[in-house]
């Protein structure tokens, strides 16, 4: 709705729910999509998202994204103000008395139009009353003032600004989640999703090739729609039924819950039912014989990773271009076969490297040593297994000791909270007043060491411990001999409890007062200066890494799993209006039950969580996003035997290895390679992971391409760009950038 405050005022009414986050990509992401305009509202049942900076009275103002690109926002004070200012179901009499407050904060001198949106009908999930479909009719027709309408988001968005002109102020930064710890409601599956969305690219992209390689075998549309809509219905910011938390036992919470965990599972097989199958297709395409492992790297640089395959006894593994044997390790060992673990080396970007199999003796039996100290290169680690964590990080290069000796915690601790059932608190439901409850806070503890050996990539030690309704945690160090990073394995089992709980991870760096930064969908934030008044300070959402920087000094972790974390200390229901000066411990925030609707009261069993950690002179924001994106996204490996090929002959693509795509700019990351919505070409998704602005040269030897033309993010054509060659073209590209590009070609490499 929209009220006109001045002599023809009107009240656009709008239908509609509130957006639980404000994530600075999002002016980034619906720029690119197109949308010029942008309306939101508080909810602010746990926390006071936004209204400790008053935002509803300072709207319109353009949201300026990490990118540049903005959108015009307009933001209200809550998500159902029709049914807040004029009941449940609305009526004019109480509009009458209430109208006045709802314009009191457009009458500021400089707010320039004479309409205001009321934003959103009635509470969500409820049916509608029949009243509100008269409502707008009846006020008018008693009274002169204001008017009230019925509009859409961008028609009133549109009238609105149009007084205003360019003398609309613009906001950069970040509106921090406060919703978002519901996601450690059900750890287990959100770290299923989480590594689902890592791979779902890689599964597109491979079916993708594998149509331009193969165009009798085309990508499944519908298959691909399916995985992509429901990893968007798990991440609905509400998990289950209102009754989930006050009767957990109910039908109602049982069959919504179950219908979550099926988005998950869904999503996840068709993920790894699309990769396997465009891997096989591929597969025939390439001159690889029989008894051969074929790697592929879908991200657009080279680089190595692991590969576990099962291998027959006896069987060894070479590297096609050098001829070597490649050193394996035995993860597993069956009756007729072996679960090996190697190291694929320099596998090109977007293309794959070919591995022989043939007789021999390769693998090896890691060396068992049992020793509290791992060390490489780069790190001195010193285990502490009574705590099932880590004691000491020497950096080897730095000269300096990376964790906090004076911390009540370990590195990679498991930390549980009890304490947050007594009402009222702080924690459950926000109050101007903070309320905090007394915290029952443990760490792990009676822990021992179960193993640790030296194997051809590294350390492995394996530690146990117990907590709190927590049986055991497992850890699994991972110290690799080549790389600066060290890896934590986490193995759950807990009990299911509907007291009030969380599962922290705890990572204490050895700083007293770090600069934090962490990486978003397309940007960078410091939390200490990039977030807007009223922004969530509590927890935050990390896309790859979360970083801490000292004196010379930085340490990162990288949270696979678990995207929350908090800085400084645990959750508390403080509710701070300023990101203040904290100690460098950064807290995977893994579990909880803290919300009194929606998610799940309890949750136990089986979960794995797992982190890297690494450390450098100071934060490298690029650096750190392309190894997060390498963590993030696993080498994808398919296996060619005798079934798949009767026999070995030449085919169109390179037996040992190629590529796919060509990109000449470590900076750019290929986000997405699919086939165009509208059948015409395929769709090429380009972010910059912040370089200053530059023309990037791309090849793709599979086409001989008749055009490229670069588009919004919905496909629509904006503009031809400069062909290069038969294969290439060149496009623009700014910091931290979403770009999108189609390709049309003649023909494809299997059409020569």
């Amino acid at each position: 709705m929209v009220i006109q405050k001045g002599l023809h005022s009107v009240l656009k009414l709008l239908a509609c729910s509130d957006v639980p986050s404000y994530t600075w990509s999002y002016a980034s992401v619906l720029e690119a999509l197109g949308i010029k305009y942008f309306s939101a509202a508080a909810n602010s049942d746990r926390g006071p998202i936004l209204l400790y900076g008053r935002w509803n009275t300072k709207a319109p103002f353009w949201w300026e994204g990490p990118d540049g690109k903005k959108v015009l926002f307009w933001y209200s004070r809550h998500y159902w103000e029709m049914g807040i200012y004029f009941g449940n179901p609305p009526d004019i009499t109480a509009a009458y008395q209430t109208v006045p407050l709802l314009l009191a904060p457009y009458l500021r001198p400089g707010y320039r139009s004479d309409s205001v949106i009321v934003y959103g009908s009635q509470q969500e999930n409820t049916d509608l009353y029949t009243q509100q479909a008269s409502f707008a009719k009846d006020w008018n027709e008693k009274y002169a003032y204001p008017k009230m309408e019925y509009s859409g988001f961008y028609d009133a968005m549109k009238k609105i600004a149009a007084p205003f002109g360019e003398d609309i102020p613009t906001v950069r930064g970040d509106g921090g989640p406060y919703w978002e710890d519901g996601i450690a409601s059900t750890a287990e599956l959100s770290a299923i999703e989480r590594r689902t969305e890592s791979r779902a690219p890689s599964a597109e992209q491979l079916a993708t090739v594998s149509s331009l390689a193969n165009p009798l075998m085309a990508p499944d549309k519908e298959r691909l729609n399916r995985m992509w809509r429901d990893m968007v219905l798990m991440d609905e910011h509400t998990w289950t039924s209102h009754d989930s938390v006050s009767d957990p036992t109910s039908d109602e919470t049982a069959i919504q819950s179950a219908v979550k965990k099926r988005y998950v599972t869904e999503a996840s097989s068709i993920v790894d039912f699309v990769a396997k199958n465009s891997m096989a297709n591929l597969a025939d395409s390439i001159s690889a014989g029989r008894r051969s492992v074929i790697v592929f790297n879908t991200l657009n640089w080279k680089r190595s990773g692991a590969v576990t395959f099962d291998l027959h006894h006896g069987d060894e593994v070479v590297d096609s271009t050098t001829g070597e044997t490649v050193p394996m390790e035995t993860v597993n060992n069956g009756n007729a076969l072996s679960s090996v673990r190697f190291v694929a080396h320099d596998v090109p970007g977007n293309g794959y490297k070919v591995f022989e199999i043939r007789k021999g003796t390769a693998t090896s039996e890691p060396k068992a040593m049992a020793s509290t100290v791992l060390e490489n290169s780069f790190y001195r680690v010193t285990l502490d297994p009574s705590t099932g964590a880590v004691q000491s990080i020497f950096d080897k290069e730095l000269k300096k000791e990376l964790v906090n000796q004076g911390s009540p915690y370990r590195f990679g601790q498991y930390v549980y909270v009890a304490g947050g059932d007594k009402q009222p608190n702080s924690m459950q439901t926000f109050r101007m007043v903070p309320i905090s409850p007394q915290l029952q806070v443990t760490g792990a503890h009676g822990g021992r060491l179960i193993s640790s050996v030296h194997t051809l990539d590294g350390w492995v030690a394996r530690m146990e411990s117990t907590d709190v309704n927590t049986p055991k945690v497992r850890a699994e160090i991972r110290l690799p001999e080549h790389e600066k990073k060290i890896e934590f394995v986490e193995d759950i089992t807990k009990q299911k409890v509907l007291t009030k709980e969380a599962v922290y991870f705890a990572f204490p760096f050895a700083m007293e007062h770090p600069e934090f930064s962490y990486e978003i969908q397309n940007g960078v934030v410091n939390p200490a200066k990039d977030m807007y008044p009223g922004a969530g300070h509590e927890w935050f959402s990390v896309q790859h890494w979360v970083s801490v920087q000292q004196n010379g000094v930085s340490g990162s972790v990288m949270p696979l799993d678990a995207g929350l974390v908090t800085l400084g200390d645990i959750y508390r229901g403080l509710w701070p209006t300023k990101f203040a000066d904290r100690t460098g411990t950064i807290f995977s925030y893994a579990m909880n039950n803290t919300w009194h609707t929606n998610y799940d009261a309890g949750q136990g069993g089986e979960t794995e969580l797992r982190y890297v950690v690494t450390s450098a002179p100071s934060t490298d924001p690029v650096a750190l996003s392309r190894m997060g994106w390498e963590e993030a996204t696993p080498l994808e490996s398919d296996e060619v035997t005798h079934q798949d090929k009767a026999v070995d002959s030449e085919r169109t693509l390179n037996g040992k290895q190629g590529r796919f795509l060509e990109i000449d700019d470590p900076n750019v990351v290929v986000e997405a390679w699919k086939s165009a919505e509208d059948g015409k070409g395929t769709i090429l998704r380009l972010l910059d992971l912040g370089n200053a602005e530059r023309t990037v040269s791309i090849r793709t030897p599979l086409l001989n391409l008749s055009s490229a033309v670069e588009t919004d993010a919905v496909e629509r054509d904006q503009h031809a760009l400069p062909l290069d060659g038969a294969h290439g073209f060149r496009v623009i590209v700014h910091p931290h950038e979403i770009v999108t590009v189609r390709m049309l070609a003649t023909e494809s490499i299997a059409q020569r």
